[in-house]
């Protein structure tokens, strides 16, 4: 296979996932009308491919909170951007594009100066890094480098303030070895962290490719990704398995109207082995260009967005839109697209008619659906219902043993609990982030698990929980500061759950924390994912990979 493109990145999203019967598209008034994503919080790239000009432009959002002089982007490539292609693209238009064709689910009833007048600075003054490109680029300093020896590349990025950790290292060492390219963005001295824009460019090549590997570096457990591929026909994943969500096990609660879509993807990949993808639909792009040309924006950031989406969208006849849900020990080989000719996906889902139901009612006399139907406590967990002392029900999550439970943000922004290979902390107390920094300290000093042990994960604290219990969490809306605890759930967790074992981390990958996990070999069936133990209810191309490479630590979440 040629070398492909990879491109890291990581987003985070806000809105809202509340679908209820879906309303005629006319009466929202365009795509500005309170249509909101399904996964908040889902990494999210658009691939246009274009076969004419044989090239792929790609559009990545791009999130973080930290300080300014912090940032910064490090993401290799196949390929040396095309002259004049490096850009940025409206927030609003990529909020817009994944709001309009979510899934609607419903019931059956310091900074580095330069000149960049001046052009880029020659190999020669470089010595062994190659400086491709070097240029200004809305709030980015944006340079596009290689080199044949990684120390040299990642030397020369620090140098010129570019922030590379050290367990980034061996990542870059290995595309190096590739012979690949790397782009690095930082934020000029004028910028601020609310002037981040999405990123875009266009690259040589037509297949695209995720490669995920390196982003099991910061990877939140069970994170969403969320691809969108415009061109001239259908496109599906090529090297994992493309997956359905059966129906039948989709639940909406009348009580709160949410529905469990996002919940289900993740446990049929899951059960597929940890990596797969889910059409969440497949269509002309017709209906949405006659849309957007039918809005009338409300300001001129919408306009703006309006504008960009019509470009985008007007060359390329179709567009595919793909989700998965995976956690850091699942990102163990790269996806790749291919054409398909498959059938349209429709993006409205009927969850299956209950004859009990009165579809007349307002869902109030509906009994509550189960908490566990809408947590996935990933490949190494399951689900068990906790009654707090309010009289509230909470989903908690047991984990199998080498799995421990980490406090994050759900799909729908809210606080959840996922269990997370313990082996996959590749920042630990001790360490040093960069070379000279000061060693990082416990996470889990004064962080109470309650009745099980704190475990440190890329610096942030988790509990194992002893046997039998759920840990439950909980994130401050000030202060961002997570919280875990051990309790006994409602329902007894069955004692097999814990004869469960996760998968054999392959050796060719680098590793992160030193464990003596007891695991099953690859390829053998290991434990299920994200059960409820409650009771009551083509070839190579332009591609890239979704991590934001600031520094382990401080991510966005």
């Amino acid at each position: 296979m040629n070398q492909t493109t990879k491109l890291m990145t990581a987003v985070a999203l806000a809105g809202a996932a509340s679908l209820l019967r879906p309303a005629p598209v006319e009466a929202c008034g365009g795509f500005f009308c309170g249509q909101t994503p399904v996964d908040q919080n889902a990494e999210r790239v658009v691939f246009a491919v274009d076969d004419a000009a044989g090239t792929t432009e790609m559009i990545v959002q791009i999130g973080f909170q930290g300080n300014a002089s912090e940032f910064a982007w490090i993401v290799p490539l196949g390929s040396v951007p095309v002259e004049g292609s490096l850009g940025t693209f409206p927030q609003a238009a990529i909020t817009a594009l994944d709001a309009n064709s979510s899934p609607q689910v419903y019931g059956g009833g310091g900074c580095l100066e330069f000149d960049a007048a001046a052009g880029p600075p020659s190999a020669d003054e470089r010595g062994p890094v190659t400086v491709h490109t070097r240029e200004v680029v809305g709030p980015y300093d944006v340079a596009v480098i290689e080199s044949t020896d990684p120390d040299a590349l990642v030397a020369w990025l620090r140098d010129n303030s570019f922030r590379v950790t050290n367990p980034m290292q061996p990542y870059i060492a290995d595309y190096t070895a590739a012979g690949m390219k790397f782009l690095a963005l930082r934020l000029t001295n004028e910028a601020k962290v609310s002037d981040i824009e999405p990123f875009r460019m266009t690259l040589p090549g037509t297949s695209p490719v995720v490669p995920l590997k390196m982003t099991a570096l910061a990877a939140e457990p069970e994170m969403g990704i969320l691809v969108f591929v415009l061109g001239s026909q259908r496109f599906e994943g090529a090297n994992w398995p493309n997956l359905e969500v059966d129906p039948a096990n989709l639940v909406y609660d009348w009580t709160t109207g949410q529905h469990n879509w996002v919940t289900e993807v993740a446990r049929v990949v899951d059960a597929a082995g940890g990596q797969g993808w889910v059409t969440e639909t497949a269509s002309s792009t017709a209906s949405y260009v006659q849309r957007l040309e039918n809005t009338t924006p409300a300001d001129d950031e919408q306009a703006e967005a309006v504008n960009a989406l019509l470009e985008l969208m007007r060359p390329h006849a179709y567009m595919s839109r793909l989700y998965t849900r995976l956690s850091a020990e699942e990102m163990t080989s790269d996806p790749i697209f291919r054409r398909s000719n498959g059938a349209d996906v429709e993006r409205f889902r009927q969850i299956p008619y209950d004859p009990s139901m009165d579809e007349c009612s307002d869902g109030s006399d509906f009994e509550a659906a189960s908490p566990c139907a809408f947590v996935a406590c990933g490949a190494g967990g399951t689900c068990g219902e906790v009654t707090q002392a309010d009289g509230r029900v909470v989903a908690g999550c047991a984990c199998v043993p080498g799995a421990t439970a980490r406090t994050t943000f759900g799909p729908d922004g809210r606080a959840t609990v996922a269990c997370q290979d313990q082996r996959m902390s590749f920042l630990n107390p001790g360490d040093r982030e960069i070379p000279g920094a000061t060693p990082l300290p416990d996470p889990c000093v004064g962080f109470d698990c309650g009745a099980g042990t704190c475990v440190p994960m890329n610096m942030t604290p988790t509990c194992v929980c002893d046997r039998g219990l759920v840990a439950i969490g909980s994130i401050d809306a000030e202060t961002g500061v997570r919280s875990t605890e051990c309790v006994a759930p409602d329902a007894a967790i069955p004692a097999d759950f814990y004869q469960g074992r996760l998968a054999d981390r392959p050796t060719a990958l680098p590793g992160g924390r030193d464990s003596d996990v007891v695991t099953m070999p690859v390829g053998v069936s290991t434990v299920g994912g994200g059960g409820c133990a409650a009771g009551g209810a083509g070839a190579g191309g332009a591609g890239f990979g979704l991590l934001l490479l600031l520094g382990l630590g401080r991510r966005r979440r």
